[in-house]
């Protein structure tokens, strides 16, 4: 599948790499490659959701801010209506904390799978003895791994001898990723408005 990704796509997919590691996170998510995608400027497909106010910099602070909250993307008004029901989040974790220790209710990492194919875009470097691997190859999780799958299936299925940064975009705005789909509610839209755009922006560029 890779041989068929342009430069540009690519680099995406490297650039992710990066992204998940300046965030302290161990696997690449589907997240990680949205925000490598919306850091390429010059594409149409991001130009056009820039316009919708979604840019790199709104979805890195959303990443982090979905990080920080466990990945259960619970913001104020979640927390204010699980309250007025008489459940308080924040006394929960900490009576959890106090009982079984810190971090006692964050959820297990999402198990990351080996991302076959993807070595050949990304240098292997082995580890130092007693250090973690720095600059090496990063798992990627299931989500991120069928992200790049249906990017395949997009180009095909718009006649595109290549995968590009749109149909990769095309693939992680697809509603049954939880994750992108919540980043993406957080920056103000939705995956189906969210793929419109990039669809626009495709046409304009042809």
């Amino acid at each position: 599948m890779f041989e068929r990704f342009t430069r540009q796509a690519r680099q995406v997919v490297i650039q992710a790499q990066e992204e998940t590691r300046n965030l302290g996170h161990s696997a690449v998510g589907s997240e990680h490659l949205l925000l490598a995608a919306l850091s390429r400027r010059d594409d149409p497909a991001t130009a056009a959701l820039s316009r919708l106010g979604v840019t790199a910099g709104s979805c890195r602070a959303e990443v982090e801010r979905l990080a920080d909250r466990g990945g259960s993307g619970l913001g104020p008004d979640d927390a204010e209506s699980l309250r007025s029901l008489g459940i308080d989040l924040d006394e929960i974790r900490s009576r959890a904390e106090a009982a079984f220790g810190p971090g006692a209710l964050d959820p297990a990492p999402e198990k990351p799978e080996p991302a076959r194919g993807l070595r050949r875009l990304v240098p292997v470097r082995r580890a130092r003895r007693g250090g973690a691997r720095s600059g090496g190859h990063l798992a990627f999780t299931p989500r991120a791994k069928k992200a790049l799958e249906r990017s395949l299936r997009e180009a095909l299925s718009l006649k595109d001898r290549h995968i590009g940064t749109e149909h990769v975009l095309l693939g992680l705005l697809n509603p049954d990723d939880k994750v992108t789909t919540t980043v993406l509610r957080r920056m103000g839209t939705e995956p189906d408005t969210a793929r419109a755009a990039v669809l626009s922006g495709r046409r304009r560029a042809a």
